[in-house]
């Protein structure tokens, strides 16, 4: 084709057209170039293109140029985030999408022998303007339609929504919650339809706050949940949002860290036995051995044979009462009882007594002898060795001399609750952790000493068992003259 003939069809045809051979360099550049980009053709002929387009990705281009080349087809540059091969700045409009206009390249072999391509130049600023509103369009009704599911699914897993005292909704998470396949099953069903008739009366307790009942299911069964009522107000019409989440298995691990820190515990238990029971054994052996002598040497007096079985019999009994309280400790309340808290109390320290004699600790005690508690007394028990196995290891860890080891416990009444107050002088808790010492798993000791569970189980026990509140400080006190500082656990039960 003429040379004349050519240039006038690539300059009346409405796109860029550009003759690059595959080291950039421009070999022709029609007039729509020239009137978008303000560069004469003479200007740019024989140069290379990235010395007026300085952010052309130039290893990219070489790269499709030889494809191109070398496939004898055409190729495509993907002009990538900037949209454009060229930087044609667009005219100032207010509504404008974009800076700069959107481009199509597509590179066409022209000359192989001479290494030349055409690049074909398409504006498809609006196209890309269109398809910007759509997706925009399309992002807002999504975000919508997002808003509805967070309604629905909301972190409370299940939903029910009632109008008129009527369900009139539920998402996929409550059917599935509540065993229903369609959700046609609940529509019309009131509130205390899903409720375990046993939980009723907590309903009228609900003000737009969570509270745990049982839930009942389709076939009956029930379920522990959190739930939430919330009344609300939408298109000038009242609703009631019933929300819904499932602490079956929230319930499961809790009894499987109770199991772990009765686990726990009972390794701590056995160390306590061993040492309550060295002396009344040593004490046994010595008798028998004194008796078996006395015998041999023909010296046995009536006197030395009673004395010797007295000590074996008063010991024996309590290596039995050791083995008892072990059995207690392992038992699970079913039900809450009638008990004395000192006798409780002193039955737990003379668990501990060995423990404690071995580290040089006097735990001192002030509680009056009638004071008695309706609740379970063998969680009590497991909160307060817990509580003191934790002072315990303060002294040791602290390093604190060995004849100011004290525990002093105070236990007395007040409005009607029962306060019991443990306090230390291990110097006390460091203030940046005090907040967390009832988390699970959370502990200052080595991983192959401490669980994290202790604490988070006597909190557990104390305030979801036995209905009562934990609290810790630090406190200084004066005890024998001598100014102390440390840990003190106030507990607080209710007498019945």
């Amino acid at each position: 084709m003429p040379i004349k003939k050519f240039e006038f069809i690539c300059n009346t045809v409405d796109n860029g057209v550009i003759i690059l051979d595959e080291d950039l360099n421009v070999h022709f550049w029609n007039s729509w170039l020239e009137s978008r980009t303000n560069i004469k053709s003479e200007e740019i002929i024989s140069k290379k293109l990235t010395e007026f387009f300085f952010d052309i990705n130039e290893n990219t281009l070489k790269r499709k140029i030889k494809a191109s080349l070398a496939l004898n087809s055409s190729t495509f540059y993907h002009t990538g985030i900037n949209k454009y091969l060229l930087n044609i700045e667009l005219n100032k409009v207010a509504n404008k999408v974009f800076e700069n206009m959107q481009q199509a390249i597509t590179i066409t072999p022209y000359d192989k022998n001479k290494r030349l391509v055409f690049l074909y130049i398409y504006d498809n600023t609006l196209l890309c303007e269109t398809n910007y509103e759509l997706e925009k369009t399309k992002n807002s009704l999504e975000d919508s339609l997002e808003e509805i599911n967070l309604l629905l699914n909301t972190t409370l897993e299940a939903i029910f929504l009632f109008e008129d005292d009527k369900c009139t909704n539920a998402n996929d998470i409550a059917l599935e919650l509540f065993n229903y396949s369609k959700k046609n099953e609940v529509i019309n069903k009131e509130i205390y339809e899903f409720i375990d008739t046993k939980s009723l009366e907590k309903i009228s307790k609900i003000k737009n706050k969570p509270i745990e009942i049982k839930m009942s299911r389709k076939d009956s069964s029930t379920f522990p949940a959190l739930i939430k009522i919330k009344d609300t107000k939408l298109k000038n019409k009242r609703f009631k949002i019933l929300t819904v989440m499932d602490l079956s298995e929230l319930k499961r691990k809790d009894k499987l860290l109770v199991e772990q820190t009765k686990m726990a515990a009972l390794g701590e238990m056995i160390g306590n036995i061993a040492h309550q029971w060295r002396q009344p054994l040593s004490t046994i052996t010595t008798a028998a051995s004194g008796l078996k002598m006395h015998k041999e040497l023909e010296i046995l007096t009536e006197d030395i044979f009673v004395e010797s079985i007295d000590a074996i019999t008063r010991n024996s009994k309590h290596l039995s009462q050791t083995i008892d309280d072990f059995r207690d400790f392992l038992k699970i309340d079913k039900k809450r009882v009638s008990f004395n808290i000192k006798d409780n109390i002193q039955r737990n320290i003379s668990i501990l007594e060995g423990a404690l004699k071995n580290q040089s600790i006097q735990l001192v005690l002030n509680c009056d002898d009638n004071c008695i508690i309706k609740n379970y007394p063998n969680e009590l028990t497991q909160a307060f060795l817990n509580i003191i196995n934790n002072a315990k290891d303060a002294f040791i860890d602290k390093n604190v001399d060995l004849t100011k080891r004290f525990i002093l416990i105070n236990i007395y009444t007040k409005n009607n609750n029962l306060i019991i107050k443990i306090k230390d002088n291990a110097k006390g808790i460091d203030p940046t952790i005090i907040d967390k010492i009832f988390e699970p798993y959370f502990t200052t000791k080595h991983k192959d000493v401490g669980t994290g569970l202790g604490l988070y189980m006597t909190h557990q026990l104390i305030e979801i068992s036995m209905n009562g509140r934990i609290e810790v400080c630090n406190e200084s006190f004066n005890y024998k003259d001598i100014n102390m500082y440390g840990a003190c656990f106030k507990l607080t039960l209710p007498l019945d």
